[in-house]
């Protein structure tokens, strides 16, 4: 298992034909634990459950990743859940996402 307790965010993941889902679902099929951001919280939702049948820890946030308030909030919860952050996969953009992800 390449990401094998490896904690990931992907935002952007709960489309269901997307390649935010289809990179959440990678990442948990190889051992990470996925934290599912999307404005869709039913989506995301859905997406988390998907990635727990697989075994793996998920949970979703509501996020608009054009919002810094959004993005410090998803961060912070994963860091209270997970205590670190190892990969973020960013498939939705604001128009200036390094603003507020740096």
């Amino acid at each position: 298992m390449r990401f094998k307790d490896k904690i990931a965010i992907v935002t952007g993941a709960a489309s269901k034909r997307g390649i935010g889902r289809t990179t959440a679902l990678r990442l948990a099929r190889d051992g990470a634990d996925v934290v599912v951001a999307d404005l869709d919280l039913p989506g995301a939702e859905a997406v988390a459950e998907e990635i727990k049948a697989l075994g793996r820890r998920s949970f979703a946030v509501k996020t608009d990743v054009s919002k810094q308030e959004d993005i410090s909030r998803l961060v912070q919860k994963v860091l209270d859940r997970f205590d670190r952050i190892h990969i973020l996969v960013i498939t939705r953009v604001s128009p200036s996402p390094s603003k507020y992800w740096t």
